[in-house]
């Protein structure tokens, strides 16, 4: 990620991030899911979140590339742990 994008990034509170990411699933575009998420590994951690999950740090960040398909089970591994950063 780019500096000038992490500096906009940082004006956002968890709660937006982590609100983004679920609000990309109503919308259904996997364009905007794989951004949200993108920014969700950006502001928690892949090491964190790949502990947290069991993804391996390599395939959270795979998950985002734009000719990528991630699974749903993935995914719902991802949701999970924003669901815990929600209740916290």
């Amino acid at each position: 990620m780019v500096r000038s994008e992490q500096k906009f990034m940082s004006k956002y509170s968890d709660e937006e991030i982590v609100q983004s990411f679920m609000s990309s699933w109503k919308d259904g575009d996997p364009d905007d899911i794989k951004s949200a998420l993108y920014a969700v590994i950006q502001r928690f951690g892949g090491t964190h979140i790949s502990n947290s999950t069991g993804i391996p740090r390599t395939t959270l960040y795979d998950m985002c590339k734009d000719d990528s398909n991630p699974t749903l089970d993935n995914l719902c591994k991802v949701m999970d742990f924003l669901k815990i950063k929600e209740s916290a």
